[in-house]
């Protein structure tokens, strides 16, 4: 709840200190199409990332992930379950300084399934993410650029795993279910190779049910 307080009073004050702020707007661009890998403890896989700045202040964006499962989840192993996993985010931006600050919000849903324990076992997770947050992004040069984020994420997980028993023709069902929030933080660093091609590295620090720390890097379009 006190973190609720604070992204609400962040909020609140931004338009004060945006007004304080020098005129002059950043030359930061939103209009970007990338591939990338990210992994954590419990996913890793490959993603496209896509986003596009309306008018002068909203940012639009979404992603589609083709993953693999790795690591524990619920005491069992989940190693080797892929799925896809998608969603999109909305955030509005104002001038501080000479950067932008962003208050936004993100969903993202998806499903991973296969055999475990050999073959023996047939699981199936359905996840869901969302989340409310705080980013500000800035320019030191011409090639480089970095940004610094906050977001208070909820993760929700259903877990199901169909195993038979020791009867011929019977199955052992087991169902899980997990509701976490957690607060995230997040960098990123950016190097501009051109004006239209960029690669960036990124890295979250999540709690275990959250899936743990996370290290992505992309290669972006600009346009």
């Amino acid at each position: 709840m006190k973190s609720l307080y604070l992204l609400l009073l962040a909020a609140a004050v931004t338009p004060a200190i945006a007004q304080t702020a020098p005129a002059a707007k950043s030359s930061l661009n939103y209009n970007r199409i990338a591939v990338g890998y990210s992994s954590d403890d419990i996913l890793k896989g490959y993603n496209v990332t896509g986003s596009a700045l309306l008018g002068n202040a909203f940012i639009v964006s979404g992603i589609y992930d083709d993953v693999k499962t790795k690591g524990q989840a619920f005491g069992d192993s989940i190693s080797g379950l892929s799925g896809k996993l998608s969603g999109f985010g909305l955030a509005y931006k104002l001038n501080v300084g000479p950067g932008d600050l962003s208050l936004g919000y993100f969903y993202k849903t998806g499903t991973v399934y296969g055999t475990v324990d050999g073959g023996l076992s047939s699981t199936v997770a359905s996840a869901e993410q969302k989340g409310f947050g705080l980013k500000y992004r800035q320019a030191i040069n011409q090639s480089f650029e970095f940004s610094v984020g906050y977001t208070r994420l909820t993760t929700k997980i259903g877990f199901v795993s169909v195993a038979p028993t020791g009867t011929p023709g019977e199955v052992f069902i087991r169902a899980d279910e997990l509701d976490e929030n957690a607060n995230v933080f997040d960098v990123s660093a950016r190097y501009n190779v051109t004006k239209n091609i960029d690669v960036t590295l990124e890295y979250a620090f999540k709690n275990r049910n959250s899936g743990g720390n996370k290290i992505g890097v992309s290669v972006g379009y600009n346009f």
